[in-house]
Order: C-alpha cells, then structure tokens, then sequence
C-alpha cells in the first residue's frame, strides 16, 4: 500500500430516490488522494463532482444512499471504511473537520449567520482539541485569520459573516479548514462569484496549505484553466462516471475521451486573439431518469461508433497513470 495515499475511493455508487424513481448521481467511481498533491474533479454542473464529496463527509442528504463502493481514509493508521460509519457517530464527528476538513462552494450558506467568525472557528477547534481553553482558541482563530491575509484580525474575528465580503468568506472558511491542520481538504469550487483576482490569491493560499502541512487535496471545480494551473492529477466526469483520469500532463495534453477533448476545445486560449475557431460541445447532457442505453456521450460525441449505443465502456489503461473509458480512445488519440 503506498504510504502517501490518505484516501482511497473504489467503484462508488451513489443514488437519489424521489417520487417512486431512482436516480444514480454517480457510477462505480474510483480515485485517489496523496498527500502533497492535488486531485482535480473536473466535469460540467450535474456530473455527480459534489455527490462525490458529499459522499466522503458523509454528508448525503436523507433520499440518497450509498448504494456500493468503498470509501477508505488511511490517515489512522489502519484504513477506516467511511461509507460504514455512521453519519452521525462519534468517529465520523472526530474525523469530519479534524482529519477532513471541506470547503463549501458558497460561505454565506455555509458559515451560520448569527454567530461570530471567531466563534465559528473556536468551535472546530474546541471540538477537536479537548484540552484547549476558550482564549486559547480565540487567539488561534486570530492567527488563522491573519495567515489568510484578513486585515485588522483582532477586530474581525468578533464581526458576523455578513460584514466580510465574498473573498474575506472563503478566507474564514478556509482558515476554519485548516485550523485542526487536515490530513485532506475537499474544496467544492471555492471560488464560485468571486472576482479573477480574488480567485488568484485563494488559490496560491490553498496551494500554500498543501505544501506547508503535506496534505492532500481534492478540488471541485469546473474550470479547466484552474486545472491547469493547480492539479497533479485529474479526474474527468461525465454523467456519474470517471470517463478519463491521470497525470494533469496526460490528461491535457493528450486526452483520450471524446468529452475532455471537446472540453479543451470549447475553452478560448490567451493570446491567440478574438478570432480563435472555437467548438462548443453539440447537444445537452441527457435527462438522468432517461439515460442513453451505451456510452452516456455517445449522442453529443464524434466518434460514436454502433458499439457505443450498446454498453458503457469499461476502462481502460492508455499509459502510465492514463486510464479512459472510451472503446474509440485511440483514433482520439491519433487526430491529436
């Protein structure tokens, strides 16, 4: 077992029951974390991204369930299936927000409006430090603050989230993140409606953290050139499944699945000016209740093949780290 893997999700199935139907978010998927690295999850809104980290926190709503699969966190030594604990125990409740601690995608919803920033991060810190008094957390709760560069710390610690702006929101919730210095930091797209250049600096922030306390990094987004700039590796959904995953080298710069490379190819490039032939994806993702029979890209792919309308691909290994399920991955890789 490689010492640096912190989590280890394999062939997860996630489904959603409403009015007599079932919807099954996600489909045998499979990744890893390691500490000191990245794991981006990219893929467009309803690919199942956030179900999966939902999942991990045990956080899946009541209608849902987790129909098979394995969730395994190795941060304790022996590995802990969390897909079997209960959602409300007492080991869940250690390692939600001490071991793995999560940053939601909007911190107004997530940051609870009638309390103090500093008393929201005096509690996580409280709750996973037994022995530490209530200044004591205060004080940390300033340092944290500081660390993520919030002006005036002392007076800002004691001010509710609706007097910090969206960018201060996701600092707090990123210092509250980190106060109990996690083993792994799920980040579901962290910078939803904040400005470019207070996207920039939550970013370079997240990848100090990674590298100053060794931890492990999951990040949702849907935004390929944050890929580009932050992952080491790469998972791409579609519909529930993981259709391509590998190095971010593998992955960008030679995709194998029709998806990533209309996902590439959709996005304009810096520099090479306005009138860049740009290929948006034909179609739309398919209703969930009424799936496509094979392949769930085959009626927006160009490469479909009869096979493709029969069965979803299994995956297959292209190189390396490189995996893809695709049964046409290799006249995708020759029109590169």
């Amino acid at each position: 077992m490689d010492k640096d893997i912190v989590l280890e999700v394999k062939n997860l199935s996630v489904s959603f029951y409403t009015d007599q139907r079932k919807n099954t978010a996600i489909r045998d998927v499979s990744f890893t974390a390691r500490r000191g690295k990245t794991l981006c999850v990219v893929g467009e809104s309803g690919c199942g991204k956030s179900v999966s980290a939902s999942a991990i926190m045990r956080l899946l709503p009541e209608l849902s369930r987790i129909e098979s699969g394995e969730i395994n966190y190795y941060g304790r030594g022996e590995p802990i299936r969390m897909d079997k604990l209960d959602p409300d125990g007492e080991l869940i409740r250690q390692i939600r927000g001490g071991d793995i601690a999560m940053i939601f995608q909007d911190p107004m919803t997530a940051l609870n409006p009638v309390y103090t920033i500093g008393y929201q991060i005096s509690e996580n810190l409280l709750e996973h430090n037994k022995g530490m008094k209530k200044s004591e957390a205060l004080d940390k709760s300033v340092q944290l603050l500081k660390a993520m560069g919030i002006p005036m710390p002392e007076q800002r610690v004691n001010e509710y989230p609706h007097q910090f702006s969206g960018g201060m929101r996701q600092r707090a919730m990123i210092a509250m993140a980190m106060a109990c210095n996690p083993q792994l930091l799920l980040a579901d797209e962290p910078t939803t409606a904040l400005d470019v250049t207070v996207q920039a600096q939550i970013f370079e922030l997240m990848a100090d953290l990674k590298t100053n306390y060794n931890a492990a990094v999951i990040l949702i987004t849907h935004d390929m050139g944050v890929v580009t700039e932050l992952a080491d590796n790469v998972s791409v959904m579609y519909m529930g499944y993981v259709v391509e995953e590998g190095s971010v080298d593998e992955v960008l710069r030679t995709p194998a699945h029709p998806y990533t490379k209309a996902l590439l190819s959709s996005i304009p490039v810096l520099g090479r000016g306005r009138n860049q032939d740009l290929q948006p994806i034909r179609g739309a993702t398919p209703d969930p209740f009424h799936r496509p029979p094979g392949c769930q890209f085959e009626p927006r792919c160009d490469y479909a093949a009869p096979q493709c309308t029969q069965a979803m691909p299994e995956r297959e290994h292209v190189d390396g780290e490189h995996y893809v399920r695709c049964f046409r991955y290799k006249e995708v890789l020759k029109n590169e």
